[in-house]
């Protein structure tokens, strides 16, 4: 019989809803008959609230939550703060230390949600921030304010992200963890995950925790698909791939997936995957 419970679904924004440099329409359009049928919808993602804002905003992306920072900022519908994690300020400031040492392009200092940009070396392409301008303020006048939520450092080589990744888990073991993400790392607060993000959007609205699905493509989209029902985009690293329940083409066919959910007499859920195999979770 199907499964009229409601679902949540929970999406990564770049690669995942964004591809191409794009939010594309049938996407916005699924998820508004996604909710409109009585499910919700949130972003999770690696952005500060102040960008990911002005993304909802340009396409008309309508939500439900939103977990920024990769699950360190959280914001409900109305745009309203419900958590923000900093990271320990004097780590933090080490951290900056190393970066600046560091053959990368530029960092983004984080204060829970706006950002600030500091190019370190303007002889490299920026691909992840080169839209962005170096912010007007003096580091010092950022710093001084005492609160740094995320850092990104903006890169060209796969390698030295996970040089820096591998070096900030171990160096700053409990109070700090590193997340490669495309064209960057990310370094937020120990504890901090999309995964969390969403464990704390479960408690806060009283969610089933098996009616909760996570989308993404990428590695720091990696707690989240492990700890719900995870699902993978076409394109997505093999890394998350693996351990996904389900891979899609978009989230307007994910969408079209959880809206056809079935269930068998012994309350088993069964997904029907568009182009797959109807397979049970």
């Amino acid at each position: 019989m199907e499964d009229m419970r409601m679902k949540i679904l929970a999406s990564d924004y770049d690669g995942t809803l964004r591809t191409e440099e794009l939010v594309d329409i049938n996407d916005v359009h699924a998820i508004h008959e996604f909710r409109a049928a009585g499910n919700m919808f949130g972003l999770v993602t690696g952005r500060s609230m102040e960008s990911i804002q002005t993304e909802i905003q340009k396409n008309k992306i309508e939500f439900d939550f939103i977990v920024a920072n990769n699950g360190g900022v959280i914001y409900d519908r109305d745009f309203q703060r419900l958590q923000v994690l900093y990271m320990d300020f004097n780590k933090a400031l080490d951290i900056i230390a190393y970066i600046k040492t560091l053959d990368c392009v530029s960092y983004v200092i984080n204060d829970g949600f706006h950002r600030f940009k500091f190019s370190v070396d303007e002889n490299q392409i920026d691909h992840k921030y080169g839209n962005m301008p170096d912010t007007n303020e003096h580091e010092e006048e950022v710093l001084d304010r005492g609160k740094i939520s995320q850092l990104v450092v903006s890169l060209n080589d796969t390698m030295l992200a996970e040089e820096i990744s591998h070096y900030i888990n171990t160096n700053f073991k409990g109070y700090a963890v590193a997340y490669v993400n495309v064209n960057c790392v990310d370094i937020v607060p120990e504890g901090v995950s999309k995964a969390e993000g969403l464990y704390f959007i479960e408690q806060h609205l009283g969610l089933e925790h098996d009616a909760i699905y996570a989308i993404g493509d990428s590695f720091n989209d990696i707690p989240m698909i492990e700890e719900f029902h995870g699902c993978a985009m076409m394109h997505a690293r093999s890394a998350l791939v693996e351990p996904a329940e389900h891979v899609f083409q978009s989230i307007e066919e994910c969408i079209a997936s959880l809206m056809t959910l079935y269930t068998d007499d012994s309350g088993r859920i069964f997904l029907y995957i568009l182009y797959k195999t109807t397979a049970c979770i």
